[in-house]
Protein backbone atom coordinates (compact mmCIF):
# COMPACT_ATOMS: atom_id res chain seq x y z
CA UNK A 1 0.00 0.00 0.00
CA UNK A 2 1.14 3.48 -0.78
CA UNK A 3 1.86 6.00 1.92
CA UNK A 4 -0.18 9.16 1.62
CA UNK A 5 1.64 12.48 1.49
CA UNK A 6 0.67 15.51 3.55
CA UNK A 7 -0.22 17.46 0.43
CA UNK A 8 -2.55 14.73 -0.78
CA UNK A 9 -4.52 14.82 2.46
CA UNK A 10 -4.83 18.59 2.37
CA UNK A 11 -5.84 18.45 -1.28
CA UNK A 12 -8.58 15.98 -0.42
CA UNK A 13 -10.11 18.31 2.15
CA UNK A 14 -9.74 21.30 -0.15
CA UNK A 15 -11.63 19.61 -3.00
CA UNK A 16 -13.95 17.09 -1.33
CA UNK A 17 -16.92 19.41 -1.29
CA UNK A 18 -16.31 21.01 -4.68
CA UNK A 19 -18.56 20.06 -7.59
CA UNK A 20 -16.48 19.06 -10.63
CA UNK A 21 -17.36 21.00 -13.79
CA UNK A 22 -18.22 17.74 -15.55
CA UNK A 23 -21.15 17.10 -13.18
CA UNK A 24 -24.55 18.19 -14.48
CA UNK A 25 -27.80 18.32 -12.44
CA UNK A 26 -30.40 15.63 -13.04
CA UNK A 27 -34.00 16.68 -13.38
CA UNK A 28 -36.16 16.27 -10.24
CA UNK A 29 -38.22 13.57 -11.96
CA UNK A 30 -35.25 11.43 -13.05
CA UNK A 31 -35.86 7.90 -11.67
CA UNK A 32 -32.20 6.87 -11.50
CA UNK A 33 -31.27 8.29 -8.07
CA UNK A 34 -34.20 6.57 -6.34
CA UNK A 35 -33.40 3.31 -8.13
CA UNK A 36 -29.73 3.46 -7.15
CA UNK A 37 -30.62 4.06 -3.50
CA UNK A 38 -33.21 1.28 -3.56
CA UNK A 39 -30.71 -1.17 -5.05
CA UNK A 40 -28.08 -0.14 -2.49
CA UNK A 41 -30.53 -0.69 0.37
CA UNK A 42 -31.41 -4.10 -1.04
CA UNK A 43 -27.74 -5.13 -1.22
CA UNK A 44 -27.23 -3.84 2.30
CA UNK A 45 -30.07 -5.97 3.64
CA UNK A 46 -28.15 -9.02 2.42
CA UNK A 47 -24.92 -8.02 4.17
CA UNK A 48 -25.10 -8.56 7.90
CA UNK A 49 -21.79 -10.18 8.78
CA UNK A 50 -18.25 -10.46 7.40
CA UNK A 51 -15.12 -12.49 8.03
CA UNK A 52 -11.89 -11.92 6.14
CA UNK A 53 -8.26 -10.94 6.13
CA UNK A 54 -7.14 -7.44 5.14
CA UNK A 55 -4.04 -5.33 4.82
CA UNK A 56 -4.44 -2.08 6.71
CA UNK A 57 -2.40 1.12 6.54
CA UNK A 58 -3.23 4.16 8.67
CA UNK A 59 -1.35 7.44 8.26
CA UNK A 60 -1.54 10.86 9.87
CA UNK A 61 -1.62 14.12 7.90
CA UNK A 62 1.91 14.83 9.08
CA UNK A 63 3.19 11.73 7.31
CA UNK A 64 3.39 9.67 10.48
CA UNK A 65 2.66 5.95 10.22
CA UNK A 66 0.04 5.00 12.78
CA UNK A 67 -0.59 1.42 11.82
CA UNK A 68 0.58 -1.19 9.32
CA UNK A 69 -0.08 -4.87 8.98
CA UNK A 70 -2.27 -7.81 8.15
CA UNK A 71 -5.46 -8.08 10.13
CA UNK A 72 -8.19 -10.60 10.67
CA UNK A 73 -11.52 -8.76 10.57
CA UNK A 74 -14.79 -10.19 11.87
CA UNK A 75 -17.91 -8.06 12.17
CA UNK A 76 -21.65 -8.06 12.49
CA UNK A 77 -24.07 -5.19 12.04
CA UNK A 78 -24.66 -2.81 13.56
CA UNK A 79 -21.60 -2.50 15.82
CA UNK A 80 -20.01 -5.85 16.65
CA UNK A 81 -16.37 -5.88 15.61
CA UNK A 82 -13.26 -7.96 16.18
CA UNK A 83 -9.90 -6.97 14.69
CA UNK A 84 -6.84 -9.13 15.24
CA UNK A 85 -3.44 -7.81 14.19
CA UNK A 86 -1.33 -10.65 12.79
CA UNK A 87 2.42 -11.00 12.75
CA UNK A 88 4.75 -12.36 10.08
CA UNK A 89 3.89 -15.95 10.98
CA UNK A 90 0.20 -15.12 11.53
CA UNK A 91 0.67 -14.98 15.28
CA UNK A 92 -1.69 -12.68 17.13
CA UNK A 93 0.04 -9.43 18.11
CA UNK A 94 -3.04 -7.59 19.38
CA UNK A 95 -6.81 -8.03 19.44
CA UNK A 96 -9.62 -5.52 19.86
CA UNK A 97 -13.16 -6.77 20.23
CA UNK A 98 -16.48 -5.09 20.92
CA UNK A 99 -19.97 -6.52 21.19
CA UNK A 100 -21.45 -3.06 20.78
CA UNK A 101 -21.63 -2.33 24.49
CA UNK A 102 -18.27 -3.21 25.99
CA UNK A 103 -14.80 -3.56 24.52
CA UNK A 104 -11.66 -5.56 25.26
CA UNK A 105 -8.13 -5.00 24.01
CA UNK A 106 -5.28 -7.49 24.39
CA UNK A 107 -1.67 -6.87 23.35
CA UNK A 108 0.78 -9.76 23.26
CA UNK A 109 3.70 -7.37 23.73
CA UNK A 110 3.62 -6.83 27.46
CA UNK A 111 0.63 -9.12 27.93
CA UNK A 112 -1.59 -6.08 28.56
CA UNK A 113 -5.36 -6.28 28.78
CA UNK A 114 -7.92 -3.47 28.84
CA UNK A 115 -11.70 -3.47 29.05
CA UNK A 116 -14.44 -0.87 29.36
CA UNK A 117 -17.61 0.57 27.88
CA UNK A 118 -17.68 1.43 24.20
CA UNK A 119 -17.68 5.06 23.12
CA UNK A 120 -17.56 6.61 19.65
CA UNK A 121 -13.81 7.28 19.91
CA UNK A 122 -12.77 3.69 20.65
CA UNK A 123 -11.12 3.14 17.26
CA UNK A 124 -9.34 6.50 17.44
CA UNK A 125 -7.72 5.52 20.72
CA UNK A 126 -6.80 2.04 19.56
CA UNK A 127 -6.11 2.41 15.82
CA UNK A 128 -5.93 6.13 15.05
CA UNK A 129 -9.15 6.13 13.00
CA UNK A 130 -11.85 8.39 14.44
CA UNK A 131 -14.88 6.38 13.35
CA UNK A 132 -17.39 4.89 15.75
CA UNK A 133 -17.68 1.08 15.68
CA UNK A 134 -21.01 1.21 13.83
CA UNK A 135 -19.53 3.58 11.23
CA UNK A 136 -16.54 1.28 10.76
CA UNK A 137 -18.79 -1.76 10.35
CA UNK A 138 -20.90 0.07 7.75
CA UNK A 139 -17.84 1.20 5.79
CA UNK A 140 -16.26 -2.24 5.73
CA UNK A 141 -19.50 -3.79 4.50
CA UNK A 142 -20.23 -0.95 2.07
CA UNK A 143 -23.70 -0.33 3.53
CA UNK A 144 -25.54 2.78 4.81
CA UNK A 145 -24.69 4.02 8.29
CA UNK A 146 -28.32 4.86 9.00
CA UNK A 147 -31.63 3.21 8.18
CA UNK A 148 -33.83 4.45 6.75
CA UNK A 149 -31.62 6.62 4.57
CA UNK A 150 -31.99 10.40 4.71
CA UNK A 151 -34.14 11.78 1.92
CA UNK A 152 -32.52 12.42 -1.48
CA UNK A 153 -32.79 16.12 -2.36
CA UNK A 154 -30.62 16.52 -5.46
CA UNK A 155 -28.47 14.52 -7.86
CA UNK A 156 -25.83 15.22 -10.49
CA UNK A 157 -24.25 13.10 -13.23
CA UNK A 158 -20.83 13.28 -14.88
CA UNK A 159 -19.64 12.34 -18.36
CA UNK A 160 -18.63 8.84 -17.20
CA UNK A 161 -22.11 8.05 -15.95
CA UNK A 162 -21.38 8.48 -12.24
CA UNK A 163 -24.32 9.80 -10.25
CA UNK A 164 -23.84 11.69 -7.00
CA UNK A 165 -26.81 12.05 -4.67
CA UNK A 166 -27.22 14.48 -1.75
CA UNK A 167 -29.19 13.16 1.22
CA UNK A 168 -30.78 15.59 3.68
CA UNK A 169 -32.16 15.37 7.20
CA UNK A 170 -35.59 16.58 8.34
CA UNK A 171 -34.32 20.17 8.45
CA UNK A 172 -33.27 19.99 4.82
CA UNK A 173 -29.54 20.02 5.60
CA UNK A 174 -27.41 17.74 3.44
CA UNK A 175 -25.82 15.28 5.88
CA UNK A 176 -24.68 12.47 3.58
CA UNK A 177 -23.56 12.20 -0.04
CA UNK A 178 -23.19 9.03 -2.10
CA UNK A 179 -21.71 8.47 -5.55
CA UNK A 180 -22.44 5.44 -7.73
CA UNK A 181 -20.65 4.46 -10.94
CA UNK A 182 -22.35 3.67 -14.24
CA UNK A 183 -22.74 0.03 -13.15
CA UNK A 184 -24.57 1.09 -9.99
CA UNK A 185 -21.73 0.26 -7.59
CA UNK A 186 -21.04 2.50 -4.61
CA UNK A 187 -17.85 4.51 -5.21
CA UNK A 188 -17.87 7.31 -2.63
CA UNK A 189 -19.72 7.82 0.64
CA UNK A 190 -19.40 11.09 2.55
CA UNK A 191 -20.73 12.31 5.91
CA UNK A 192 -21.17 16.08 6.20
CA UNK A 193 -21.51 18.48 9.11
CA UNK A 194 -24.10 21.25 9.47
CA UNK A 195 -21.96 23.66 7.46
CA UNK A 196 -21.54 21.23 4.56
CA UNK A 197 -17.97 20.27 5.45
CA UNK A 198 -16.86 16.66 5.00
CA UNK A 199 -16.51 14.89 8.36
CA UNK A 200 -15.28 11.69 6.76
CA UNK A 201 -15.35 10.07 3.36
CA UNK A 202 -14.86 6.53 2.08
CA UNK A 203 -13.92 5.48 -1.45
CA UNK A 204 -14.64 1.98 -2.74
CA UNK A 205 -12.78 0.13 -5.49
CA UNK A 206 -11.62 -3.29 -6.73
CA UNK A 207 -15.07 -4.85 -6.85
CA UNK A 208 -14.96 -8.64 -7.05
CA UNK A 209 -17.64 -11.27 -6.76
CA UNK A 210 -18.39 -12.64 -3.28
CA UNK A 211 -21.26 -15.11 -3.08
CA UNK A 212 -22.75 -13.80 -6.32
CA UNK A 213 -22.56 -10.11 -5.40
CA UNK A 214 -19.89 -7.50 -6.27
CA UNK A 215 -17.98 -6.51 -3.12
CA UNK A 216 -15.37 -3.74 -2.79
CA UNK A 217 -12.01 -5.25 -1.84
CA UNK A 218 -10.24 -1.88 -1.66
CA UNK A 219 -11.45 0.93 0.63
CA UNK A 220 -9.83 4.26 1.42
CA UNK A 221 -11.09 6.40 4.27
CA UNK A 222 -10.23 10.02 5.09
CA UNK A 223 -11.32 11.35 8.48
CA UNK A 224 -11.15 15.05 9.28
CA UNK A 225 -10.81 14.50 13.02
CA UNK A 226 -7.13 13.66 13.45
CA UNK A 227 -6.60 14.14 9.69
CA UNK A 228 -6.22 10.41 9.15
CA UNK A 229 -6.01 8.43 5.92
CA UNK A 230 -6.63 4.68 6.03
CA UNK A 231 -6.36 2.08 3.28
CA UNK A 232 -7.93 -1.36 3.58
CA UNK A 233 -7.29 -4.16 1.08
CA UNK A 234 -9.42 -7.27 1.61
CA UNK A 235 -8.75 -10.87 0.71
CA UNK A 236 -10.54 -14.11 1.66
CA UNK A 237 -13.80 -12.28 2.27
CA UNK A 238 -16.79 -14.29 3.44
CA UNK A 239 -20.19 -12.65 3.81
CA UNK A 240 -22.80 -13.71 6.35
CA UNK A 241 -20.86 -16.54 8.03
CA UNK A 242 -22.23 -18.02 11.23
CA UNK A 243 -20.65 -16.06 14.08
CA UNK A 244 -21.24 -16.98 17.71
CA UNK A 245 -21.70 -13.98 20.05
CA UNK A 246 -18.59 -15.11 21.95
CA UNK A 247 -16.52 -14.14 18.92
CA UNK A 248 -16.84 -10.52 19.98
CA UNK A 249 -15.52 -11.15 23.48
CA UNK A 250 -11.91 -11.97 24.26
CA UNK A 251 -12.59 -13.57 27.60
CA UNK A 252 -16.23 -14.70 27.69
CA UNK A 253 -18.05 -14.96 31.03
CA UNK A 254 -17.23 -18.23 32.74
CA UNK A 255 -13.50 -18.09 32.09
CA UNK A 256 -11.28 -19.43 29.38
CA UNK A 257 -9.41 -17.68 26.64
CA UNK A 258 -10.69 -16.06 23.48
CA UNK A 259 -12.29 -18.21 20.78
CA UNK A 260 -9.71 -19.78 18.51
CA UNK A 261 -9.59 -18.18 15.06
CA UNK A 262 -6.97 -18.94 12.42
CA UNK A 263 -5.48 -16.51 9.90
CA UNK A 264 -8.20 -17.26 7.34
CA UNK A 265 -10.87 -16.19 9.80
CA UNK A 266 -12.07 -19.68 10.68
Amino acid sequence: MKRIAVGAVLLFWATACATPISFQPLSPGDPRPDQLLEDWAERASQRQRLRGVARLAVDGHDGSVRLRGKQLVILERPSRLRVEILGFLNQSLAVIATDGEGFEVYRADGQSYETGEVDEHLLWKEAGIDLSPDEAVAVLLGVPISEPLPAPVSAVRDADGRIRIDLADARGSVVQRVTFDSAGQLRVFEVLDDSGGVVWAAQFDAYRDVDGSPFAHSIEVDVRSGMTHAEISFRNVELNPDLPPEMFRLFPPGGGGPPSVDADGR
